[in-house]
């Protein structure tokens, strides 16, 4: 997951940056630990380990380490001649980041190419081309990508989002800064002051619009490189104030609590990297963000202590010193080892780890630390940036799509006999590639808290669909539907949260509850609409299973609790919503295949269309079972079983239907054969007496 351009400017070779004027320059070890600690964690998250799925704050802690030691690097200039050096300085950000990364991302692209199905290492092309070009946190924001759902290890490169952030603030932050020097300079004597005020004032901007983003683009938030930009600036902040480090080394009461403050801010980390706390990402990484600028304080300003120690010992700061290969390879191995091997999530980290490690050693004894100590190289530095930048296109722009060709791909050893197609098989001849591209458009308007987005305008009943993406995918159906009824149809998108007030999934939907009370309090009372379409994803599907947090109890841990929990909340919504006489419509969760399968990865690959069906779940669930329960006590309540729409032969669930691909990932209907269900969906909603009086 998080990927950390982990060295920008290593405090283990003499291209770092002191930390202000007044401190000179050492190898400080315990940053190297530090790094190790944060690549670790994101390792142990990436491989699954539970207890440690908060691990994604590492890369926060990469970052305010990045904005730190760059920062230094840069005053370091400043002071030394007043001015930033900035052939030298983006010369050595290539030597020290492009060459490695480069080497990865062509392994990536030839190991991805070997184990993945067609359809996935076509996706994956424009990832890698992305990382290659270092713009891969904005390919997935436009892709949607949910980081911590099952879509992510669908590509190959997902780690080097944060790579590309920190390149884009290497390449803006020097020039920025110079800006802001200039702007300074007005405040004469107190310049340093004044610059420390403008960075602050962009960090808090930069952590205002992380915190507002998140509340409806969780994505858009978590990837973006402006919102991501406080933590950068967090580190930038502390370089600018090296008297604070100063003042705390000369007291004495101060020297007693460093060793003690350091060891607690550790271990916050720690706590922040589990699910002991019980936050979404954006604020787990803001407090991430904060307890590291607090460590690097108490370790600049303490002479010992015991997380100082720790961190120096010379393991540690060895891993710390290679933790930017480590963190390149690491992903690719995990992603082998699960599709390969199906191991659990502990065996994972327990192979992924030292094997990551191995690689990461092998490119800094070989490739990375020579390139990056070549006297030659540091002398043609105008070469070096133009070679690493034509490198990085050649390998984005070239290289990764002729490897990742699917027109190339072998034809599988059985593809001849589908030519002379077996009695009683259907050969696979449906169009993948376009299917590929039919993922549900869950947003089609810009909406604001309260307002919700009109798909159809009628002069009939109003209807008002609500939900996660489950809702969202039905809306190619619905439309039809309501044009012909003369209906106006709206939508009211709730990201990553079931329709039920007080629930979440768990790592989900961190603004879910906020955005639920909006939705009964603001939203259904503005629309006035006369019927409510609710639905969501299935919540106790044993083949696709969620977590489930309650606004009151927390974590839903014991099955008991959870049936008790989403009955209450069940009944207490459909209750609210039938108060005005609305009419209440829910679809049923439909049949979905197991978390980590993709009909379309395995129609690309296979020969027959048999070999892709999966089983779905016949009898229904607990709450399909309520859902029933409530609309037979209640006529102005229906409660729609449209898994024969969907599985036509169930249990078996083929991948194609009527010549369509039926779903686009695991669990949602690609939107040609949602469309496909209008005049069925019609039939249903009328049969049931819904579009009647």
């Amino acid at each position: 997951m998080a990927s950390t351009t982990i060295d920008p400017s290593a405090p283990a070779d003499p291209d770092g940056g002191a930390p202000g004027q007044t401190v000179a320059w050492a190898y400080r070890p315990y940053l190297d630990g530090l790094r190790a600690l944060a690549v670790y964690l994101v390792v142990a998250f990436h491989a699954g380990a539970d207890r440690l799925s908060g691990g994604f704050i590492g890369v926060d802690v990469f970052f305010v380490l990045s904005g730190y030691l760059v920062t230094s690097l840069l005053l370091r200039d400043l002071d030394a001649g007043g001015r930033i050096r900035l052939g030298r300085f983006y010369s050595r950000r290539i030597r020290r980041l492009l060459p490695a990364a480069g080497v990865n991302l062509v392994v990536t692209a030839l190991v991805f190419r070997a184990i993945a199905a067609p359809a996935e290492f076509a996706k994956a092309t424009g990832a890698i081309r992305a990382a290659a070009l270092y713009v891969s946190n904005w390919w997935f924001i436009r892709e949607s990508t949910d980081y911590f759902g099952t879509d992510v290890a669908a590509s190959p490169v997902a780690h080097y989002w944060s790579l590309s952030v920190e390149e884009q603030f290497y390449l803006a932050w020097p020039l920025l800064l110079g800006a802001l020097v200039l702007v300074a300079g007005a405040a004469g004597r107190h310049r340093r002051a004044a610059l420390t005020a403008l960075v602050g004032v962009l960090g808090v901007a930069s952590l205002a619009l992380a915190l507002v983003t998140a509340a409806h683009h969780p994505d858009r938030a978590y990837f973006g490189t402006d919102t991501r930009a406080y933590q950068l600036l967090a580190g930038a902040v502390l370089a600018l104030v090296p008297s604070l480090v100063e003042r705390l080394r000369r007291s004495d009461r101060a020297e007693a609590a460093l060793g003690a403050v350091g060891l607690l801010l550790a271990g916050a980390l720690l706590v922040l990297g589990t699910t002991a706390l019980h936050v979404g990402p954006v604020t787990r990484g803001a407090l991430a963000a904060a307890a590291t600028a607090g460590l690097i304080v108490a370790l600049e300003a303490a002479r010992g202590g015991p997380a100082r120690r720790l961190l120096s010992h010379p393991v540690a700061s060895y891993l710390g010193r290679i933790s930017y290969g480590t963190y390149l390879w690491h992903w690719i191995v995990i992603v082998v080892i699960q599709r390969q091997h199906d191991l659990a999530p502990l065996p994972t980290l327990a192979v992924a780890a030292p094997v990551a490690t191995a690689l990461a050693a092998l490119s800094y004894a070989v490739l990375e630390r020579p390139i990056r100590r070549s006297p030659a190289l540091d002398r043609r530095r105008s070469l070096v940036i133009a070679g690493g930048l034509a490198t990085s296109l050649l390998v984005g722009v070239a290289v990764v799509p002729w490897v990742l060709d699917v027109d190339r791909a072998p034809r599988s050893p059985a593809a001849s006999a589908a030519d002379r197609a077996e009695p009683g098989r259907t050969p696979v001849t449906v169009d993948w590639q376009a299917a590929a591209k039919q993922e549900p458009d869950l947003l089609p308007c810009d909406l604001g808290t309260d307002d919700v987005c009109t798909l159809v305008e009628g002069t009939g009943p109003r209807v008002l669909l609500v939900g996660e993406s489950h809702a969202g995918m039905w809306a190619p159906a619905l439309i039809p539907v309501a044009e012909r009824h003369d209906l106006t149809l709206a939508s009211a998108y709730l990201p990553f949260c079931p329709w039920e007030r007080g629930l979440r999934y768990n790592l989900f939907g961190e603004t879910c509850f906020a955005d639920q009370d909006a939705l009964y309090d603001r939203r259904i009372e503005a629309f006035d609409p006369d019927i409510v379409v609710l639905a969501h994803r299935p919540i106790d599907d044993p083949g696709n299973p969620l977590g489930l947090v309650d606004a009151d109890e927390g974590p839903v841990v014991l099955p008991r609790q959870q049936e008790r929990l989403v009955a209450e909340r069940t009944r207490a919504a459909v209750a609210a919503l039938r108060r005005d006489g609305r009419k209440v419509v829910i679809l049923e969760p439909i049949p979905v295949a197991p978390d980590d399968f993709s009909p379309i990865n395995c129609l690309s690959a296979a020969t027959y269309e048999d070999e892709c069906t999966f089983s779905g779940r016949v009898e229904p669930g607990t709450q399909e079972q309520l859902f029933r329960q409530l609309a037979a006590a209640d006529d102005g309540v229906w409660s729609l079983d449209l898994d024969r729409l969907v599985c036509p032969d169930l249990p078996r669930c083929d991948p194609v239907v009527d010549g369509k691909v039926v779903l686009y990932d695991s669990n949602h209907l690609t939107t040609g054969f949602a469309a496909t269900l209008a005049d069925d969906l019609d039939r249903v909603l009328t049969d049931a007496g819904v579009l009647s009086g």
